[in-house]
């Protein structure tokens, strides 16, 4: 499975940066389409070779898994038509790409913490335990996912822009 990167019990994906380049390139109904498909990829990787335990726990769950990467494409296809519409290329195009891709990479984890926390709040302290608890679930969760959050968006907000413009560039000659 291309893109999921593992080591150390870390799992940090680089499919963000397909879906997010996807919406660029395609727009927001292209991108929900290339995030569903994300989507459906985890959930596969969730049953058949979870990198670590909380992604056996999380992605087990069709929302978990689906619902945010879904929602990364149509978030990052939105902002990228919504700010000047038409300006593709030059300053104005690498700072909406940017923009998009910073976007939708935190669209992903953050809807992954609060479908979590929806989730498994009630069962914090039977699936964690040693004092877990609604209360502090979600900034376990916080904590656990926010290196992933601040590695992905930086990668998407320095790669879109790169690959979108060379691919903007190519698709217009």
């Amino acid at each position: 499975m291309i893109g999921y990167i593992s080591f150390g019990g870390v799992s940090i994906t680089t499919i963000h940066l397909t879906v997010i380049i996807g919406a660029v390139m395609l727009g927001t109904s292209g991108g929900a389409e290339l995030g569903l498909i994300w989507g459906i990829t985890s959930l596969i990787v969730a049953f058949t070779r979870p990198a670590d335990p909380l992604s056996l726990l999380l992605f087990h769950n069709p929302i978990i898994a689906i619902v945010p990467r879904l929602m990364t494409g149509v978030v990052a296809g939105l902002i990228f038509n919504q700010i000047r519409p038409g300006m593709r290329t030059g300053t104005v195009g690498t700072i909406k790409m940017i923009f998009a891709g910073i976007a939708g990479a935190l669209t992903n984890t953050l809807l992954v913490i609060a479908f979590t926390w929806l989730f498994y709040a009630s069962k914090a302290a039977t699936l964690v335990g040693n004092g877990a608890s609604s209360a502090n679930l979600g900034w376990i969760m916080i904590a656990m996912l926010g290196v992933n959050a601040i590695a992905e968006a930086i990668a998407a907000g320095i790669v879109t822009p790169l690959l979108g413009q060379a691919l903007v560039r190519f698709r217009r000659d």
